[in-house]
């Protein structure tokens, strides 16, 4: 996905720009280019004072004539100097410029050097592991010219591909020997540091390098009033320098790893901005992110400015990509094109929970045995199948369920993915209502959540505007939290943080929510009024790179929207519909799946198949609409919480729904029957 790079310069990271156009002629004249050997070598010493680094660009590495400084009028093109004992080195540009490629040779050797020089045992990186040195320099290099202008914005990745450079733009010999002397200051200075803490070989990580050289490059100072903390019978300094270190871990979790340089930029200076609150707010032990409590803490309106300055910005830049696939699926063709009357077929997956009843005397494990032989009893035996939850149940191995612990608090059952005509599965689960409702009447377990999986291929055939039609669906619709059997939880037990809609989000994440799903919303309109009929590029590609369109924009929903990235511990999945298994995340599995959680666990196999149907007409309603090209509906600003809606109104609201779906709502009746107002405490 290309960003436009040229708006970075509205942000304030580019103070200089040094880039200079050089002559036509100049171009033809690189062919001339020579670079070094990329393959680093690193001394094997145990030690060496910090103090005998040598002056940087003395001398090249393994070389011990010094390069010459010589002074070339008018430089056009590349010279080079020879030894016998030295490989070649460009030192032409003295007072003059030198192109990207030359830029890029010029810091390689310079961190060569500086490696050599300190006697760096490792370069490396816990977020690119199986990277190669000369990768990581590459990729740290880049990031140093993509600020001066000299290569296009990117992601962090390895890319040798010459077209990341931009054309005719050059580095004056001034701007290059400045930004020498900032690699000199961050690698003698992360050594010194490390010498302090009696580290013998000294590690310099990507991660850290990245947050050093903008620290020097900005002149940023530590100038926060460090905090004083008391743990282990101990007192402690918390100071910016350390939490300085925890900025690129949080940027990669906050865009899961898919973050662009700029955009590491941004949320760079946002928390040098705020760093005097990020210390104040920091405590310790912690196993979140520091960065993240601040958040969380936010100090002088830290999490508003960061949602307009930094989530907005990146959302934006982001947006229209993500609205202009929407229209390139074959699914989604022009007026005379034949549109597919083949029903959907959806493939579905349980999560049955419930609540463990006495947690203290319940030893582990006891429920599970206790349901298997129960089962046993019913004619379903235990498979062969490993499954590292436990065992699995059923009359052949084509459809399984499994019963396992949810923390102590939850016994939950899952099943293997099928589809609502399966009659191997509606004899099982009928088996296992039978099994659950002889615990339940023993008094062991009680009802808890039902979350619903539905297969995302199946339901969405890789079209990512489904999506989209969806959440609009369900963030319009908060009241469908409470239709389906979840009234007494959400009510009294506050549980609508398990359910989220925006309506439930904090005051100063609603309005950034609901007004970004409003602006896809209007670009996809947008696109609609202009009667968009252009052909796809593609009959809707191979299952792969359905699923890659729909991974893309389930990261940018949730990321940027949902904003479940921000604060993992807070927001996480508990939203009415996650997308967060088709990508996977931190505590997710990666399933490629629609997590619905507002249903309440089915009583009955009626009413998991009353589910099914309910999902069935929902996405067909949502595809007709897609084909159909009707706009979508944007979200009230003041849309309010299924928690402020009478039970009155959420029946009549219900049943008005189930009938636009073309669904009895009678058939319903167990669920929104089951809406009551709850009487406060001081009726």
């Amino acid at each position: 996905m290309n960003i436009d790079t040229t708006k970075a310069d509205a942000y304030g990271f580019h103070k200089r720009s040094p880039a200079e156009k050089t002559d036509e002629s100049f171009d033809s004249e690189q062919k001339v280019f020579k670079s070094f050997s990329r393959k680093l070598k690193v001394e094997d010493t145990s030690s060496a004072p910090v103090d005998k680094i040598r002056r940087l660009g003395s001398t090249a590495p393994g070389c011990s004539h010094p390069i010459a400084k010589q002074a070339i009028p008018e430089r056009k093109v590349s010279h080079w100097v020879t030894s016998d004992d030295c490989k070649a080195i460009n030192v032409a540009g003295v007072n003059g410029t030198f192109t990207a490629e030359e830029v890029v040779e010029r810091f390689r050797t310079s961190i060569e050097n500086l490696i050599h020089s300190v006697i760096y045992k490792k370069i490396t990186s816990e977020g690119y592991a199986f990277f190669q040195v000369d990768e990581l320099t590459e990729i740290f290099i880049d990031f140093i010219l993509f600020q001066e202008g000299l290569v296009h914005d990117r992601r962090f990745n390895d890319e040798s591909s010459p077209d990341k450079y931009l054309m005719g733009k050059t580095m004056s010999q001034d701007r290059a020997e400045e930004i020498e002397s900032y690699l000199n200051a961050i690698f003698t200075e992360w050594a010194t540091e490390e010498s302090k803490a009696y580290c013998p070989r000294t590690l310099y990580s990507l991660e850290d390098m990245l947050v050093d050289y903008l620290k020097k490059k900005e002149n940023e100072l530590d100038d926060v009033n460090p905090k004083i903390v008391s743990f282990d019978n101990s007192w402690h300094k918390i100071r910016f320098e350390k939490l300085l270190k925890q900025i690129y871990p949080f940027f990669q979790n906050l865009l899961n790893g898919t973050g662009f340089f700029s955009e590491f930029c941004i949320v760079f200076q946002f928390f040098v901005k705020f760093r005097q609150e990020l210390v104040e707010s920091a405590r310790e032990p912690c196993r979140t992110s520091k960065l993240t409590i601040g958040l969380r803490e936010n100090r002088s309106h830290m999490r508003e400015y960061f949602n307009r300055h930094v989530m907005d910005v990146i959302f934006s830049r982001r947006c229209d990509a993500i609205v202009n696939a929407m229209f390139d699926d074959s699914c989604f063709g022009g007026d005379n094109e034949a549109k597919p009357s083949n029903r959907l077929n959806l493939k579905l997956g349980e999560e049955l929970e419930y609540d463990v009843k006495n947690e203290d005397s319940d030893t582990e494990g006891r429920l599970c045995h206790i349901f298997s032989s129960l089962l046993k009893e019913t004619g379903m035996s235990s498979r062969t199948i490993t499954d590292r939850r436990g065992v699995r149940h059923g009359f052949d191995d084509r459809f399984t369920v499994i019963s396992f612990y949810d923390t102590s608090a939850w016994f939950e059952i899952n099943c293997t993915p099928y589809h609502p005509d399966d009659e191997r599965a509606k004899l099982s689960f009928e088996k296992v209502i039978e099994v659950i409702d002889s615990m339940r009447n023993l008094g062991w377990i009680d009802y808890s959540s039902g979350h619903k999986h539905v297969d995302a291929l199946s339901a969405t055939q890789g079209d990512t505007g489904v999506l989209l039609a969806m959440e609009s669906e369900v963030q319009r619709n908060p009241f469908l939290l409470r239709a389906f059997g979840n009234n007494d939880r959400i009510l009294q037990r506050n549980e609508a943080k398990w359910y989220k809609t925006f309506a439930d989000y904090n005051p100063d994440m609603k309005p950034f929510a609901v007004e970004r799903l409003n602006r896809i919303i209007e670009r996809y309109n947008k696109k609609i009024e202009e009667n968009y009929i252009e052909k796809p590029n593609h009959k809707g590609g191979t299952h792969s790179e359905k699923k890659e369109r729909l991974e893309e924009f389930a990261r940018f929903y949730s990321q940027l929207v949902h904003m479940t990235t921000i604060d993992p511990e807070i927001m996480g999945k508990y939203t009415a519909m996650s997308l967060l298994h088709i990508t996977g995340a931190r505590g997710v599995n990666r399933l490629s799946t629609l997590e619905f959680r507002f249903f309440r666990c089915p009583k009955t196999v009626q009413e998991i198949e009353l589910i099914n149907q309910f999902l069935q007409a929902w996405f067909g309603y949502i595809h007709q609409c897609r084909k159909d090209k009707i706009p979508l509906q944007p979200v009230p600003e003041d849309i309010k919480s299924c928690k402020d809606y009478t039970a009155e109104e959420v029946q009549l609201k219900t049943i008005e729904y189930l009938s636009k779906l073309g669904l009895n709502s009678e058939e319903y009746r167990s669920f929104w029957g089951e809406v009551r107002d709850i009487p406060s405490a001081t009726d």
